[in-house]
């Protein structure tokens, strides 16, 4: 079991916040040059959000083109990651049968593809023994880190596989590493989004939600921003512009050039309010 533990001389602090309007439930996002990609579970649609103009432009995957879906029939969108020619590989969370498709989207011309990636879900649950509830992916040279998402007393955990498993590479687990990632009042913190830093290191959101599995909302306790290195992990609570700990349902994180500052997105758990988007910041030896 790989452990983060708070850092005390770390501190994650949110800068600014503005509603996203006709944008919901933002469950990831990536920065690409002047733009933010920012994906919803609850449509099979994604966001591009420019940074400088605010203009919001949708781009459906599907016929829906953004057309909000039931919980129970949702695609569940819930990670997206970037592979080395810009095209951007977004993935389902594998909970449902119905929330196991994986989309590419080339952000230039908007083109598309979705398939079903049965497969390569059917690989990740045998590996964790239980079906997956993926939340968060990085990629790392040829390797795609997934991050399953715990629940009650199930940890949270990584799964390696080759970066071209989603795509129709070869589908094989080569790692697995349960995640202990700490409590905030009694309630685990389990991990929903990560990133890669300037240094190589990855860097998570995680929340503790006090739910007792991986479908039903519950009400959130805390939200933390934490980094894994290759032989131990660190984390800081995220603090409101006030100072006070943030209750946000932070799913999705992207970092400015340098690593110490950047954007998170928010899903309300409610289809009637807008997702938030934020700014924070990043104070203490997060390197």
């Amino acid at each position: 079991m790989f452990k983060s533990c708070p850092d005390p001389a770390l501190a994650a602090h949110i800068t600014a916040c503005w509603p996203l309007p006709g944008v919901r439930a933002g469950s990831a996002l990536i920065r690409r040059h002047d733009r933010l990609l920012i994906v919803q579970d609850d449509a099979l649609a994604v966001i591009l959000l420019d940074m400088a103009t605010g203009t919001i432009q949708t781009l459906g995957l599907r016929k829906s083109q953004g057309t909000a879906m039931s919980k129970a029939t949702k695609p569940d969108f819930e990670l997206a990651v970037a592979g080395p020619d810009g095209a951007i590989v977004i993935l389902g969370s594998g909970s449902t049968p119905d929330r196991r498709r994986i989309a590419v989207l080339d952000p230039n011309d908007g083109q598309f593809s979705v398939a079903d990636g049965d497969d390569l879900y059917a690989a990740v649950a045998e590996a964790l023994g239980h079906t997956p509830n993926l939340e968060g992916a990085v990629r790392q040279d040829e390797t795609l880190r997934l991050f399953h998402r715990g629940a009650a007393s199930q940890p949270s955990a990584s799964i390696e596989l080759p970066w071209t498993a989603p795509t129709g590479g070869p589908i094989s687990v080569t790692a697995v590493v349960r995640l202990d990632l700490g409590t905030v009042a009694g309630v685990p913190l389990t991990l929903t989004d990560a990133t890669i830093d300037g240094a190589g290191h990855t860097l998570y959101t995680a929340v503790a939600e006090d739910t007792p599995n991986a479908i039903d909302d519950g009400p959130i306790v805390a939200m933390a921003i934490g980094i894994l290195t290759d032989t131990h992990g660190r984390w800081a609570p995220l603090t409101e512009p006030d100072g006070q700990p943030s209750t946000r349902k932070v799913e999705g994180i992207a970092l400015d050039p340098g690593g110490r500052s950047g954007y998170l997105v928010t899903d309300p758990d409610d289809p009637a309010l807008s997702a938030v988007l934020c700014r924070f910041a990043l104070t203490g030896p997060w390197s």
